[in-house]
């Protein structure tokens, strides 16, 4: 019986699969929006059900400023978030082939202390300490890497998880909150340098060389201070580098000129969080905000081989207004509205450069729902979909139904993968109301 019993289940769960492999390939249409998993109502709350194993009925919690990465074998992963004013230590896996969460790591418990265990010994009792506003690398071995977010209070720690066994790694930086930087000499690396505690940014990127490069930051435990410094980190030799821009928070930005690379040029101190790598291995960012309530749109380049920033588009003002422009029709007269919390990026097959929400702050908070499109080749932005209003409500329509109506709320701290078909991911975010969500949207670029 027991034998003819699971043979029937696993039937049943073979058909499932199949079933759901024909709604997403369906789904598929091209310049549209599905919502795919999760609830589409705010503060929704989690199913974790056991430790390691996957389930249609898992679901992480609704999660802000949650950081994530993409494995060698397309999985989809995240650590950490905030929601209803408590932050997380757990790590979630998300396989986009059978739509399901695995709860990988952590105790599952709010404002969990985690474990560090010995600084550069791997064991399968570490866990960073629960956190948001985190940021994230992978190298090419496909190891996770963790640095920053806050709990309260910031930290300055640096972790690397290994995805064969599941284990972290506290590599790097003090066990300890609000720790000022050890800047050493610019240009010079140093086992002793690293930067100071920070959260607020995923400007973050891995180049060629598997080094992790790290700009700016909010430092809320001190001085409330917004960095433009610019770091590297040697996987090889584990120590960091500050490569560029200053030591003292809240400094503004030398531009230069439109285009033109200057040894001088720097971004001003900011929350960064859009961010890409091109082709030729430059580093990208875009917008972010500011001590004194300024909200960017400007573009920036940065060239590691010549360690220079290049102001490439956007205002040197801040609050500066947008130019939508026709939908899905590039321009070089199109710029988004300045933003920030903007974490959900991407680069497309094309290599073109995309983003999508945003906040702004100036006397009241205000949320974005627009996909945008930077055409690295032409330089021009296109809006590709969502609304020209603020705090736009969402319409999920039906799970895993694709349609032309379908859309994300207006929200920030989303975070987002690429799975190996070219299709953009997006999941949680905050709206203006303060209140997350945990679903989950796949966009098939047209």
């Amino acid at each position: 019986m027991s034998v003819g019993r699971n043979f029937f289940v696993m039937k049943k769960n073979i058909f499932a699969f199949f079933i759901f492999i024909s709604v997403l390939s369906r789904a598929q249409t091209p310049g549209e929006w599905v919502w795919i998993h999760g609830s589409n109502t705010p503060n929704s709350p989690a199913n974790y059900g056991t430790q390691g194993v996957s389930s249609q009925a898992n679901v992480p919690p609704a999660f802000y400023t949650t950081c994530g990465w993409k494995d060698l074998n397309g999985n989809f992963w995240m650590f950490g978030g905030w929601n209803n004013y408590n932050v997380y230590g757990d790590l979630w896996k998300y396989d986009p082939v059978i739509n399901e969460w695995t709860w990988m790591k952590g105790s599952g418990l709010p404002n969990d202390a985690g474990n560090y265990g010995a600084q550069g010994i791997t064991s399968p009792t570490n866990n960073p300490p629960a956190r948001s506003g985190a940021v994230s690398w992978t190298d090419s071995q496909g190891n996770f890497w963790m640095f920053s977010g806050n709990q309260g209070s910031d930290y300055c720690d640096l972790w690397k998880y290994n995805v064969s066994t599941n284990e972290w790694t506290w590599m790097k930086g003090p066990n300890l909150q609000g720790q000022p930087g050890v800047y050493g000499t610019r240009g010079v690396s140093n086992p002793a340098n690293y930067p100071g505690s920070r959260q607020e940014t995923s400007a973050t990127w891995t180049d060629a060389s598997d080094n992790l490069w790290l700009f700016g930051g909010y430092e809320y435990s001190g001085n409330n201070s917004l960095f433009n410094d610019l770091w590297k980190y040697s996987t090889a030799t584990n120590e960091w580098t500050w490569m560029k821009g200053s030591q003292v928070g809240n400094q503004p930005g030398i531009y230069g000129t439109l285009g033109i690379e200057d040894s001088a040029s720097v971004p001003g101190g900011r929350c960064p969080y859009s961010h890409w790598t091109d082709n030729t291995g430059n580093l990208w960012l875009w917008g972010g905000w500011n001590a004194s309530n300024g909200n960017f749109n400007d573009l920036w380049c940065y060239h590691p081989l010549t360690n220079n920033w290049v102001w490439m588009g956007g205002s040197n003002t801040i609050n500066s207004p947008a130019v939508m422009g026709t939908k899905c029709i590039a321009s070089q007269s199109n710029i988004p509205e300045t933003g920030w919390e903007n974490r959900a990026v991407w680069k497309d097959n094309d290599q073109n450069f995309w983003f999508f929400g945003a906040g702004t702050y100036v006397t009241t908070f205000k949320t974005y729902n627009q996909l945008w499109k930077y055409c690295v080749a032409s330089g021009e932005w296109a809006w590709i979909s969502g609304d020209a209003s603020i705090n736009p409500p969402g319409s999920w329509g039906t799970l895993g139904v694709s349609s032309p109506t379908n859309k994300p709320s207006g929200r920030i701290g989303s975070v987002s993968w690429t799975d190996d078909n070219g299709h953009l991911y997006l999941f949680g975010g905050e709206n203006n109301s303060g209140t997350s969500y945990n679903d989950l949207w796949m966009y098939t670029i047209d």
